[in-house]
């Protein structure tokens, strides 16, 4: 993870642990006016205010006055009560506004997560798509092309700097590859139905390498999972299939495209790839030289 991500994501971590902290003390401090001055005022009213007479009248009629303009409340008779009831509504204005700032900084550290891929999700029975490339937009859109996928949420976990795709149900964590660390917590990994470990393109030499060991990965951490993987040198493909993957596809069979098709889990698409695999091992069969 970049240091600058990773300095924001520590202060986003600070900042939340700071907002429960200060929602907590304000929380308190509000309790703490509201019944001391409601004290004050049954101590100085109760002879004076035929509408305080106990305890349970300046409790309810402070938390009345605190908790709007002061209509509902009373009109304290002596000085000491007027100065507990004006005290306590300039406190309940007060901490209106600091609470409604905590809860706009609350939004505000919401929308930056989400951004910043770091948002924690609680999916089942979903799609993460480990890693992007240029058959990420592919497989999103067959996927909503197919009724019975059209409203499953799909997680990208991938090292982008935001969310790939505008489609609201896909979501977007930030992640190393090969997938690492809190990601895989992040991205519901455990409970989804169906992953799918794309190529990085960018890795010229151990890219199905790296491949593989995302599949590891997911195949440790979910063993009821569907793994499609996509791979780019056709002799590494045993190293696919022993790293865990149900479904392989390669690069240069039929464009790649398979990788959407069987990521929706259509027959025909499976049916297609064990084909394409029997021809390549009676391919290799063919081209050992023999004894």
């Amino acid at each position: 993870m970049p240091s600058g991500v990773l300095l924001r994501h520590l202060f986003l971590v600070m900042m939340s642990k700071a907002r429960v902290r200060l929602a907590t003390q304000l929380l308190l401090i509000f309790v703490l006016v509201w019944l001391g001055c409601a004290l004050v005022l049954v101590a100085f009213e109760a002879g004076a205010h035929r509408r305080v007479q106990t305890v349970g009248d300046a409790v309810f009629y402070m938390l009345a006055s605190m908790m709007t303009s002061g209509e509902v409340g009373i009109a304290p008779q002596t000085l000491p009560g007027r100065m507990a009831l004006g005290f306590a509504m300039f406190s309940s204005k007060l901490l209106t506004a600091l609470l409604c700032a905590l809860a706009a900084a609350l939004l505000i550290e919401h929308k930056v997560r989400e951004d910043m891929g770091l948002r924690m999700h609680r999916f089942q029975r979903h799609v993460v798509i480990v890693g992007w490339n240029l058959k990420g937009p592919q497989i999103v859109h067959t996927l909503r092309s197919e009724a019975r996928w059209a409203k499953v949420p799909v997680v990208v976990v991938a090292e982008l700097e935001a969310k790939p795709s505008s489609d609201p149900l896909v979501f977007f964590n930030r992640s190393p590859y090969p997938l690492r660390g809190e990601a895989i917590e992040r991205s519901a990994l455990a409970e989804a139905d169906t992953v799918v470990v794309l190529a990085n393109y960018g890795e010229k030499t151990h890219a199905d390498a790296l491949t593989a060991v995302n599949c590891m990965v997911v195949r440790q951490c979910n063993p009821r999972a569907t793994v499609i993987a996509e791979l780019l040198d056709p002799s590494q493909r045993a190293y696919l299939e022993m790293a865990g993957a149900n479904d392989i596809v390669g690069i240069g069979e039929v464009g790649g495209f398979l990788l959407a098709e069987a990521t929706i889990g259509r027959q025909s698409a499976k049916d297609l790839l064990a084909h394409v695999q029997q021809l390549r091992h009676q391919q290799d069969t063919a081209s050992r030289p023999k004894a």
